[in-house]
């Protein structure tokens, strides 16, 4: 009854998520310049750098020691900090099904929301460079994270007879720290809400593009806490990564992050340099 009830929390945020897609009324001013652009140099130390990590990550992970079924017997719940230790009693297979679920809805609808309510030639390019951007950069730093640190996953101390024992001797079952589904989704959700709200400063659905897109995140990390394959910490330090990327990727590319003003003074010309963050 508890994995039913996830599919029917969940279901619905998904669902409400993409509704405000779709729906959310733009309310952009005409005369309003599109206010993010490219630099070569940037996207390529970006891009680059994601992919290093990315690539990097895979290295480490082909280095990565299997647990043993004596590994596995020596485990003990009591030696988890009382914060993280319920996880090791969870274990739900709809619940790890329904958080890949709510992962694409929360993915789709930030891209479907931030290109389609954008207006100008390079507006689709550009933002859909710096989406890929800030999940490439989460993906990297999650998957070198999880394999240096090498975390064993909850459902390993699970004594559950449901569990496939097997599945607890595979290279994932120490891959827990952080949780790469929170980096996803935190880091579309931040990024949405962020860039729509930079697009529409004067949109009434700015509140609700915000509570839709954390509240399908905030789902997604839940969901992985239930289906024992991430502790409370893994969540919460993958929703802390995506949601700095997901906001300072965008930040990085405001074209008005520096402004220069030029105004004459007493004693001449005054040039003022502006930064904002």
């Amino acid at each position: 009854m508890r994995v039913q009830g996830n599919r029917c929390v969940a279901a619905p945020l998904a669902a409400l998520l993409i509704v405000i897609a779709c729906a959310a009324p733009s309310h952009v001013d005409a005369q309003q310049a599109f206010p993010y652009q490219l630099s070569p140099g940037r996207e390529g130390l970006l891009l680059g750098g994601g992919a290093a990590l990315l690539a990097a990550g895979f290295v480490v992970n082909a280095e990565l020691d299997l647990l043993t079924p004596d590994d596995v017997a020596a485990l003990d719940p009591a030696d988890i900090n009382g914060f993280d230790r319920p996880a090791t009693t969870r274990w739900s297979v709809v619940s790890g099904n329904v958080s890949d679920a709510v992962l694409v809805a929360t993915v789709g609808a930030s891209v479907i929301t931030t290109i389609a309510t954008a207006r100008g030639p390079s507006a689709p390019t550009t933002i859909g460079v710096m989406f890929g951007e800030t999940i490439l950069v989460g993906n990297g730093v999650s998957q070198l994270m999880k394999t240096a640190i090498r975390r064993v996953r909850p459902y390993v101390y699970n004594d559950d007879p449901d569990i496939p024992f097997e599945k607890k001797l595979t290279k994932t079952a120490r891959q827990s720290f952080p949780s790469g589904h929170a980096v996803n989704a935190f880091a579309s959700a931040v990024f949405l809400s962020t860039v729509f709200a930079k697009l529409h400063p004067t949109s009434p659905a700015r509140p609700w593009i915000w509570g839709g897109s954390l509240a399908a995140a905030s789902a997604v990390g839940f969901l992985r806490y239930d289906a024992g394959k991430h502790f409370p910490t893994d969540v919460l330090a993958g929703a802390a990564i995506g949601g700095v990327l997901g906001w300072g990727i965008p930040k990085m590319h405001e074209s008005d992050r520096v402004r220069v003003a030029i105004a004459p003074g007493a004693d001449g010309t005054v040039v003022g340099l502006s930064l904002q963050f």
